[in-house]
């Protein structure tokens, strides 16, 4: 019975088969050996591709989604046409400099300069700033400057990334933010202290907290106040 169990067990050459260790270890040198599957030059192709769009899709959302993770955050909102107009009509009578406070795409400080450069508008600006945190809305706002550079000369107007509450407004004559509730009550304090005499503020969409216009032009989310530092006694002359 013994004699008969071996003679099956043999292998075709008539040998006894090898342990089991033995065989197990063969395996696994076997798969050492073995070459996985290879990328076709196509496969690599497409790989690359889809990181590189992973890439850029991940680098132009990070300075939209970012804002959320900040104290007081300023969401990119577009201005209306007619918060733009209102913007203006706030704007008519004065002169000297200006700045945007969170100018997103520029379309603001634009407008407003393509605005003064009709002398019928009666607004004469010597230059306009835009202070934005998002780089892709600062480049994209030069590139805006670049293609009307026929009607506003380029050393009127620039943009920067730059924080609001890093940014000096003791010399600008008129300034205009479009903020958020929750930006106005810090910038309201930061502005009493650096507000020149007989400058403006235009809010845009929110109201300072505290202060109480001199101007309100507008309904509803188009709506704008115009504000003087009440500290001071200067009458403003709505022009």
């Amino acid at each position: 019975m013994f004699v008969h169990f071996q003679v099956l067990m043999m292998n075709k050459t008539g040998s006894l088969p090898q342990s089991e260790c033995e065989v197990c270890s063969e395996i696994h040198q076997q798969g050492l050996q073995a070459k996985g599957p290879q990328l076709t030059t196509a496969g690599k192709t497409i790989m690359a591709v889809g990181a590189g769009i992973a890439t850029l899709i991940y680098g132009v959302a990070l300075p939209f989604v970012t804002p959320g993770f900040r104290k007081i955050c300023l969401p990119f909102v577009p201005a209306t046409e007619t918060q733009i107009s209102n913007i203006i009509n706030c704007l008519r009578g004065r002169q000297g400099s200006l700045i945007d406070l969170g100018s997103g795409d520029g379309r603001i400080v634009l407008s407003v300069m393509k605005a003064a450069s009709n002398t019928d508008n009666n607004i004469n600006l010597s230059h306009a700033d835009g202070v934005e945190l998002n780089r892709w809305l600062v480049w994209y706002s030069r590139l805006q400057t670049w293609r009307n550079r026929q009607v506003i000369p380029k050393q009127k107007l620039s943009f920067f990334k730059r924080d609001i509450f890093k940014t000096q407004l003791n010399t600008y004559d008129n300034i205009v933010v479009f903020g958020v509730d929750s930006l106005m009550v810090a910038l309201e304090e930061k502005l009493a202290h650096e507000l020149k005499p007989n400058a403006i503020v235009v809010a845009c969409r929110f109201p300072m907290p505290n202060w109480e216009p001199v101007i309100v032009i507008g309904e509803g989310i188009d709506k704008v106040w115009v504000y003087k530092n009440p500290k001071l006694d200067d009458d403003l002359s709505p022009g």
